[in-house]
């Protein structure tokens, strides 16, 4: 009997988490913690132009960690999960005695190189979060969730705005990082714990603040549940979500999409065209946190991705595949389609492209973009009363995904692209926890796992939204 395609996937992808995994002492002796029994984010490959950077020092990305947890609890390795938990958990308790109040680092180089990226941005923080959160609900283990508490309120809730003349209000800032070290330039990320190490950002990301929105869905769902007796913490989550989501549709919804950040004067910022900057996860991301109080924001910015982000191969670029030299472009036959995730025009503070790379940006597929809009678009399917739109949005959420994984079969049975094409300090085509993670746990949703805990995370009946409750 010939196997499932999402259960062989399934298999494979997991397969490739495994391998990633770190099997022995791998110590960043700067933050004096061992990272063995994570995930390395890239696989190293030898002749890859970015693995000296990103893969060849087991360099571990705390997005990624949270993903990786996300993946094991929708594989029911809550055994794994657990492991992982503990470990992300004592790396931030590490974190704190080394003085740092910004709870992880972006990203941490954990053999032969003591890089650790300065900046701690509050959109991967948050994500580990809700990962921690997530394997409370899923597995009952309590033990997380006093220190999680803590942490929402002695983090996320002191970068929140609260003063209500300030064009930011309700939004929460980028995050904490370490600006001496940070004015290094190329040398930054050796010096993480000296000088000014928790400096505030001032400017405010779209997406750090979606992330936030389900940090505190997910603190209230597992507060309530295990320690309901938290009445002030409890209410304190519901009217900062509040704050959240009406800054967040007042800051950065245009007329039918949303776009991407905002300075510390409120100002948002401009695209190379002048045009306010946005990207992909502004409208899979962003706007499925609003799909339970506003479906037609929902359908609005549907549209508005299947218009501005879906590309097709050619012109999407697709280098790298196994046996190719890179970083040729591979073939002119039609492929895989899938989204990328910046246009050429694309501006904001953490993501900087050459002027030469801008339009290669626009034509790389990203398949951790096209996994977010599929579990978008079977969210909103499930939530329209109409069962023709409803099966239009099924029926393409299937379809994307069949394209999603034919890319990424380009590229080996175990094969997980972080992206179709190499863009320096961007995309690459190593193969990522990223794609593998995130292709596990769209994986499993579909086969029928809750995803209610994940991107879109469901509200609690008590998060009320501008006068209005969830559906």
């Amino acid at each position: 009997m010939p196997t499932d395609p999402k259960s062989q996937y399934l298999k494979e992808a997991l397969a490739f988490l495994d391998g990633q995994r770190l099997m022995e002492p791998c110590v960043n002796e700067q933050v004096g913690f061992d990272f063995q029994g994570l995930r390395k984010s890239y696989r190293d490959d030898p002749e890859h132009p970015d693995a000296r950077l990103i893969a060849r020092f087991n360099r571990v990305w705390i997005y990624d960690a949270a993903l990786a947890i996300y993946a094991d609890l929708k594989a029911r390795r809550f055994r794994q999960a657990g492991y992982q938990v503990g470990r992300v958990m004592q790396l931030a308790l590490r974190e704190e005695e080394k003085g740092f109040q910004g709870l992880w680092h972006f990203s941490y180089n954990t053999k032969g190189d003591l890089f650790i990226d300065c900046r701690g941005p509050a959109g991967a923080n948050a994500w580990c979060l809700n990962a921690l959160y997530a394997y409370v609900l899923a597995t009952g283990d309590t033990s997380p969730l006093a220190w999680l508490n803590r942490s929402v309120r002695d983090y996320l809730f002191k970068l929140q705005v609260t003063d209500s003349q300030d064009p930011r209000f309700g939004l929460v800032r980028a995050g904490l990082y370490n600006a001496d070290d940070a004015a290094r330039g190329d040398a930054f990320g050796y010096r993480v714990y000296e000088g000014r190490l928790n400096h505030p950002y001032q400017h405010v990301i779209l997406e750090h603040n979606a992330d936030s929105a389900g940090v505190f869905r997910l603190a209230f769902r597992a507060t309530q549940r295990h320690l309901p007796r938290e009445k002030d913490f409890l209410g304190a989550l519901i009217h900062r979500h509040d704050l959240l989501l009406t800054a967040m549709r007042r800051a950065f919804w245009q007329g039918d999409h949303f776009v991407s950040a905002m300075d510390e004067k409120g100002k948002l910022y401009l695209g190379t065209d002048r045009l306010p900057s946005v990207a992909v996860d502004n409208n899979t991301w962003s706007a499925h946190q609003f799909l339970p109080y506003d479906l037609d924001l929902a359908r609005a910015a549907i549209r508005y991705v299947e218009k501005r982000f879906v590309l097709q191969r050619p012109p999407a670029r697709v280098e790298g595949m196994p046996g190719t030299p890179l970083p040729k472009t591979e073939g002119s036959l039609p492929g895989p389609e899938g989204l990328y995730y910046f246009p050429e025009t694309f501006v904001d503070p953490f993501v900087l492209v050459a002027p030469a790379d801008r339009r290669k940006m626009q034509e790389t597929l990203q398949p951790e973009a096209a996994f977010g809009f599929i579990l978008f678009l079977m969210d909103a399917a499930g939530r329209t009363p109409d069962s023709s739109e409803r099966e239009k949005l099924e029926a393409r959420a299937n379809s994307l995904y069949e394209q999603a994984i034919q890319l990424l079969r380009l590229y080996g049975p175990l094969g997980s692209p972080y992206a179709s094409a190499n863009v320096p300090a961007i995309f690459s085509t190593l193969n990522s926890v990223t794609t593998a993670a995130t292709g596990v746990i769209t994986t499993a949703i579909l086969q029928g796992v809750p995803g209610d805990d994940f991107i879109g995370v469901a509200p609690p009946p008590e998060f009320v939204v501008d006068g209005k409750r969830p559906a």
